[in-house]
């Protein structure tokens, strides 16, 4: 009987900051068999109280480019700090909050 085996997904991320451990663990339940790799985040210049968060994707394949719109100034601050925990930090929140996003949700559960 030849049973086939599944695949080792891929998880790699370009981003200063971000290991792949630490993508695999801000990724849904549904893509960690897939091969994702991660470009970069970064934020749009903030408007009086909202700003939008991007981040380049390919999964599978398939390149996207998912946002989502905040007003977590904070965030921004925290972007800016020279510390490189703060960088880690502040780009995994923004994952996070790009990846649970509900549009956003919908289109990965489709890959």
């Amino acid at each position: 009987m030849n049973l086939k085996q599944r695949p080792v997904a891929q998880i790699s991320s370009q981003q200063p900051g971000i290991s792949s451990t630490e993508l695999a663990e801000a990724l849904p339940e549904s893509l960690l068999e897939k091969s994702v790799h991660l470009y970069w985040i970064d934020h749009s210049r903030p408007d009086t109280e909202r700003y939008t968060l991007t981040a380049k994707l390919d999964i599978d394949g398939q390149t996207l480019l998912l946002s989502c719109v905040s007003r977590d100034l904070s965030l921004l601050e925290q972007w800016a700090v020279d510390d490189p925990g703060y960088h880690t930090n502040a780009r995994l929140v923004a994952l996070e909050r790009i990846l649970t996003d509900p549009e956003n949700e919908e289109r990965l559960m489709s890959i």
